[in-house]
């Protein structure tokens, strides 16, 4: 038993690791190059890295890849929460992981841009690197980083945002995955829905938040900021790290509200009864059936 768990923490790492990898990929290409109001293209880059991700680890770990996910599935009793803990771990190191191994391959490309656009790594305005890699609330190069951005985002609004945001994925993600639901999809095409719900949820909450949706993608790549010299860009983060509230508190509420509204609400409405064989398969995947496992 402790072995099949090890082998569901270390899916957990392997997932969160390409999921950062990839996306943090396309955002240092994209503001390098220019792009970074493009936030439908960022949405696509998100939503491909985190099917990838499922597709790669579903069958083994469940492919939470999202501490808000595996918070939600424990509050409604789809995830034991002794292993709660261990699951956050493994998405944290997996995310470190993803952010070094970016930082390897574009590590010189990012100082590169740094110096060419005057700022100094580490120092106040440094979060227009920084968000290369972790999210930052409001998004630096759209809204700004100055009173008059904080004003437009304040707290509060970029904290519903992501609970807001990370709601919806829960929700959207139970649904698609419910067994009672007679249009969800095949396991091979519940990336496919994911895609399509990260893209938009990009598109909507970028600006506000750069769409953390997950604890992880901001706390790893944070460590890896800290090593590059960012200081306290990185850890407590601009504004006092209250950026940070809203980027991780805003993805951890927000996934137990979904949940919650999930189990008591949309999940009353499928007409069909689960049968208990069915619900037991819910609660820990195992090789046989991995179709109702599976998030992002």
């Amino acid at each position: 038993m402790r072995n099949s768990w090890l082998k569901k923490y270390a899916g957990e790492a392997v997932g969160t690791f390409l999921l950062i990898l990839f996306g943090c990929s396309a955002v240092v290409i994209a503001v390098t190059y220019g792009h970074a109001a493009d936030l439908f293209s960022a949405g696509l880059a998100w939503g491909f890295s985190v099917a990838l991700a499922v597709w790669v680890t579903g069958s083994i770990s469940g492919a939470h890849l999202n501490p808000a996910v595996t918070l939600g599935f424990a509050v409604i009793g789809r995830h034991p929460w002794r292993k709660v803990i261990p699951y956050w771990t493994a998405q944290v190191m997996g995310a470190f992981g993803g952010a070094a191994a970016v930082v390897l391959v574009f590590g010189d490309a990012i100082r590169d841009f740094a110096v060419r656009k005057g700022i100094e790594i580490g120092a106040v305005g440094s979060e227009k690197i920084a968000m290369m890699l972790a999210p930052y609330s409001p998004h630096p190069w759209i809204v700004g980083i100055d009173a008059h951005a904080y004003a437009i985002v304040p707290v509060w609004r970029g904290f519903a945002t992501e609970l807001l945001g990370t709601a919806l994925l829960a929700i959207v993600v139970l649904v698609l995955t419910e067994a009672r639901n007679e249009n969800s999809p095949a396991p091979w095409g519940l990336p496919i829905g994911i895609i399509v719900l990260v893209t938009m949820l990009t598109v909507v909450t970028g600006a506000h938040t750069m769409t953390s949706l997950n604890p992880a993608r901001d706390l790893g790549p944070r460590f890896m900021l800290a090593f590059m010299g960012f200081g306290s860009v990185a850890f407590p983060g601009p504004r006092d790290g209250l950026s940070m509230f809203i980027t991780i508190g805003g993805p951890l509420a927000g996934g137990v509200i979904g949940c919650l509204l999930y189990k008591f609400g949309l999940a009353r409405l499928f007409a069909r009864p689960l049968p208990e064989s069915e619900q037991s398969n819910l609660i820990e995947p195992n090789h046989g059936d991995q179709v109702r496992n599976h998030t992002a």
